[in-house]
Parts: structure tokens; C-alpha cells; sequence
């Protein structure tokens, strides 16, 4: 799937910043972090950086001698990620920019990062291969990749309640960001790009959702599939919140739900 196919429109950015930079990017970005602690002075790249968390984040550790870049190609996540910057730390520099040509120079970075973003590039091998030019020497890249679809309850059922009620092509639009989840492809995939002492872990993040009527369409709203669900009657719109309540009944909690979302972890040095 080619980035530009899995683009947040219209309110999608704001969405995404309210529901899933809470339950899920926010929590992911300080898990990664920890993985590949950023060290005070180092110049860092967020790839396909999003509304920013896992770049605002990391400007915290850097401090006022280090640097962070973010570069996505939707300006309407930029806005957001500019709006939210933190005022101490590190500087912070946001730039709309194709993944396959960064806007950088050669090792130029000591450290690059990329969050949920490969899977929707239709060419990873370029898109790695830039990683691989803008790094130092001895620098590290980090990426996390989301495992299959079908290790991610919440995403099953909203899926399937999809594909009764919008159909296939929109369940399959859903499924996106799970299309790369094979581990050891990712591995060859760094290994072919000229990544050496790459290593794919498995993490597993337990994901906090409000309750049913707010998170689910909170987290659809949040996804290119948002308008198309928006446009939905509200009976059906109902019924998939509905649906998706029963199938997740045994993961249902005092606040919502807390379900475990599985990502890979890939760690590699130039």
C-alpha cells in the first residue's frame, strides 16, 4: 500500500491526536524509546512522525544540546506536531517530505526513528535505504512494525464488524497498518537495505480504550475509513459499536477496555 493511500483528512489529524496518541502511540513511543535510549546531544530523525509523539518525547531526553527532526508527507498531522511541540528540550524541526527522498544529508543523524510508518510505504526497500544514508556511522535505527492482524483483538472485531457493514474493501483499508507484520521479513528487509546486527523483538502493548460509544468511533474517525463510517445511518454506525462491544466483552474494564496490541521492535546500526 502506497503511503499516500493511508492519509488522514479533514478532522482525521485531530482524532488521531485525541484517541489513539493516548491509548496507543503515545505509550508505544515510550516503549521504543526505551529500547534505544536517546543519549543528551544527539541529532534524531522521526520517519512518517505523525502528529509527533514519539519526536516530542525523545526532545525531553536530548535536551537543549540535541536536535530532533520530523518529517511526514500529511500536512495536517505537521500541524498538529508544530502546535503540540514542547517549549524545553531539544530543538524541534518539523518538514513534509516523501520517506523515499528525506530532505538531509548524508550521516547526518545519530539516531533514527520510525514508529508504525513502514508498512505504508509501497517502496521499503527505498525508504530503508534513506534511513541507511542519513545515519552516522555506528548509528542506530529503530523502527516498530506492527505484528498480524490477528494478534490484535480490538482490530479483529472492529474489522469484521466492518466488513458486514461497509464491506470488504473498507475492512481491508482497516487492516492496513497489519499488512508487514511477518518478522522475518522485516529482518531481510534491514538486512538488504545494508543495516548490520539487526534484531526483531516482540513487544506487547496492553491498550487502554475509553468506553465502547466513545473509543470506537473515535478510533475509526482516526483512520482513513473515518468519512465512509461517518457516512454510515446511524443504525449501523450503532450496530458495529455493538458488535465490536460483544466480540471484546472479556476485555472490558472499569474504564473501557484494556486489550494487548503486539508490535515487532527492529534494531539495527549502520
Amino acid at each position: 500500500m502506497a503511503e499516500d493511500s493511508w492519509q488522514l483528512t479533514g478532522s482525521g489529524p485531530e482524532s488521531y491526536e485525541r484517541y489513539q496518541v493516548p491509548s496507543v502511540f503515545g505509550p508505544l513511543a515510550r516503549l521504543l524509546l526505551r529500547h534505544v535510549p536517546p543519549r543528551s546531544g544527539q541529532r534524531m530523525l522521526d520517519v512518517a512522525c505523525g502528529t509527533g509523539i514519539v519526536a516530542r518525547l525523545a526532545a525531553s531526553i536530548l535536551g537543549p544540546e540535541g536536535s530532533v527532526l520530523g518529517v511526514d508527507l500529511n500536512a495536517g498531522m505537521l500541524e498538529i506536531a508544530r502546535r503540540e511541540s514542547p517549549s524545553g528540550g531539544a530543538f524541534l524541526e518539523w518538514r513534509q517530505a516523501d520517506a523515499t527522498a528525506l530532505p538531509c544529508q548524508d550521516a547526518e543523524f545519530d539516531m533514527v526513528l520510525c514508529q508504525q510508518g513502514l508498512q505504508f510505504f509501497s517502496d521499503k526497500g527505498a525508504t530503508l535505504r534513506e534511513m541507511h544514508r542519513v545515519l552516522r556511522p555506528s548509528g542506530r535505527v529503530a523502527l516498530c512494525v506492527w505484528r498480524g492482524i490477528e494478534h490484535s483483538p480490538c482490530h479483529v472485531a472492529i474489522a469484521e464488524a466492518l466488513r458486514r457493514h461497509a464491506g470488504p474493501d473498507a475492512a481491508r483499508r482497516f487492516g492496513a497498518p497489519f499488512a508487514f507484520g511477518d518478522g522475518d521479513a522485516l529482518h531481510c528487509a534491514l538486512v538488504e537495505a545494508g543495516f548490520q546486527d539487526v534484531e526483531v523483538r516482540v513487544e506487547v502493548l496492553e491498550r487502554h480504550l475509553l468506553p465502547p460509544e466513545e473509543s470506537v468511533p473515535g478510533l475509526l474517525a482516526s483512520t482513513p475509513v473515518g468519512p465512509e463510517v461517518a457516512a454510515l445511518g446511524e443504525a449501523v454506525r450503532h450496530a458495529i459499536v455493538e458488535e465490536v462491544t460483544e466480540a471484546l466483552a472479556s476485555y472490558r474494564d472499569e474504564g473501557g477496555f484494556t486489550v494487548p496490541q503486539p508490535t515487532h521492535i527492529v534494531l539495527a546500526t549502520r
